[in-house]
């Protein structure tokens, strides 16, 4: 059974004529008349009822007419959807990312794909690097984008963007821009800081950053969730410093400080393992695209 005779036996189910349906299909008669026998042993029953001047649907003939149509409309859509995958238009790419991400790219590449590529599903999970390259490592996510990671040698990643941090305050904090000098006006501060985890970068950094100034921080609370954070430092319980994209999207009783004069930046990655790039390389190369022609970063 193969899909031209399925077709030819729905265009003389509609028919109901062998010469009509033998005009449509482009076949002779005697060969049509074949075809449909063979079909009809290969499913075991007879399909039409011949035994009078018009043929007509035996009840299996009915039955088989209503699935064929149903098998070669699903066909049809998988034949569609594979050719849409093999291009990165279609299947699921599963993005693990840290909240910074959701501040800054993300929104634009879901609005992307849901306007370029509506059979592209996109699934999000949000965490910390550790939690995202623990998700790379068993496979549940496809890529990450993770601030200021350390690459091992098992992933691979390409830098998506780099930005100044900024020290972030409550709005009626006594230091301002007019009267900053460098991190060591803060040194006598509380700090609201992510967690640190070992060997993941993100937290590692900055904490680098600040001891650079001679001091370690008085960190008083820690959250792995920047709304928890910037909550908590508009609430006056202390500062903290993050990337200057993080404070997009917030409305809070906040300001900040921006330090340009930092040689440090925070750099955003996409990584990968490097062991499945060659089942995921076709929505990479949409990564790609995404950020050289649509990109407003």
């Amino acid at each position: 059974m193969h899909t031209e005779q399925i077709k030819n036996f729905l265009i003389l189910a509609e028919t109901l004529n062998f010469h009509k349906a033998s005009e449509q299909t482009y076949i002779a008669q005697p060969a049509l008349s074949r075809q449909i026998r063979n079909l009809e042993e290969e499913v075991g029953a007879l399909l039409f009822d011949r035994s009078k001047r018009q043929i007509k649907l035996t009840p299996a003939g009915l039955y088989f007419k209503k699935e064929a149509n149903d098998i070669l409309s699903r066909l049809m859509h998988v034949k569609i959807q594979a050719e849409l995958m093999a291009q990165g238009k279609a299947g699921e790419i599963r993005i693990g990312h840290a909240s910074s991400a959701m501040h800054t790219l993300l929104p634009e590449f879901l609005s992307y794909c849901r306007r370029e590529l509506p059979d592209l599903k996109v699934h999000l999970l949000e965490g910390t690097n550790a939690f995202i390259f623990e998700k790379l490592q068993s496979e549940e996510v496809d890529f990450g984008f993770v601030p200021n990671a350390f690459i091992s040698d098992q992933h691979a990643s390409l830098k998506i963007y780099e930005e100044n941090y900024v020290l972030i305050l409550p709005e009626d904090h006594w230091l301002d821009a007019s009267n900053f000098d460098n991190l060591k006006d803060c040194k006598n501060e509380d700090w609201i800081l992510h967690p640190q985890q070992e060997g993941h970068g993100y937290m590692e950094e900055i904490l680098k950053v600040i001891s650079g100034f001679g001091y370690a921080p008085s960190i008083i609370h820690r959250s792995p969730n920047t709304s928890s954070v910037l909550r908590m430092v508009s609430a006056g319980l202390g500062i903290t410093m993050m990337g200057k994209s993080t404070l997009k999207g917030f409305d809070l009783n906040l300001k900040s400080i921006e330090l340009d004069s930092l040689p440090h930046k925070l750099d955003m990655k996409l990584v990968w393992k490097k062991d499945r790039f060659g089942q995921i390389q076709v929505y990479y190369r949409l990564f790609e695209k995404f950020l050289s022609e649509v990109c407003t970063i």
